[in-house]
C-alpha cells in the first residue's frame, strides 16, 4: 500500500512538482470511471478522466484536453465547473489535484483511448467505492461529494 496524505489546504512545506486536473463527468446520477491500462502506473485501478498539466497549461485547458484525449468527449462548454483543488503528498512528490465537474444532459458516446485505459463505466459514487481506486481516489471522491452536497459511502 502506497503511503500518501490528502489535504484540503496546502500542508506545511508543500512543494508541488506536478499539477493534475481531473473531471467528474456526470450523467443521470452516475460518474464516468476509467480503468487504467495494466501497463500504466497504478495499472488496473480506476479513476475519473484526467492527467498532468503540460508546461504553461492552465488547469481548465488541461482538463478539456485530457477528457478529449482519454474518452473523446467535449467538456469545453459553460457547464464545466472548477471545484477547487486538493493537495496530495506522496513519499517523494507533492502534487496539486484540480477538480472539475461536468454534467451531461444525455448519455454521451465514450471513445476510450485504449492505450491509456482498458475499460470504462458509468457508476454511482457509492458503488465506485467498491472499485480499486487510484491513490487518493476515495478521498477525492468524498471531497467531490461534499462539494456537490451528496452523501458519502453507500
Amino acid at each position: 500500500m502506497l503511503d500518501f496524505s490528502v489535504f484540503v489546504e496546502p500542508p506545511e512545506r508543500f512543494s508541488p512538482h506536478v499539477e493534475v486536473a481531473a473531471c467528474y463527468c456526470e450523467w443521470n446520477g452516475t460518474l464516468l470511471f476509467l480503468k487504467r491500462h495494466s501497463s500504466k502506473p497504478q495499472g488496473e485501478t480506476w479513476g475519473v478522466p484526467g492527467g498532468k498539466l503540460e508546461k504553461g497549461e492552465k488547469p481548465r485547458e488541461a482538463i478539456i484536453r485530457e477528457v478529449r484525449e482519454e474518452v473523446g468527449l467535449d467538456v469545453s462548454q459553460n457547464q464545466l465547473q472548477h471545484l477547487g483543488q486538493l493537495y496530495i503528498r506522496l513519499p517523494h512528490v507533492d502534487y496539486i489535484f484540480h477538480m472539475f465537474y461536468f454534467p451531461f444532459a444525455i448519455l454521451p458516446i465514450v471513445n476510450l483511448a485504449l492505450e491509456e485505459h482498458s475499460e470504462y463505466k458509468w457508476i454511482s459514487p457509492g458503488d465506485a467505492l467498491y472499485l480499486p481506486l487510484i491513490v487518493g481516489g476515495e478521498e477525492a471522491l468524498a471531497h467531490f461529494q461534499r462539494l456537490r452536497g451528496q452523501s458519502g459511502k453507500p
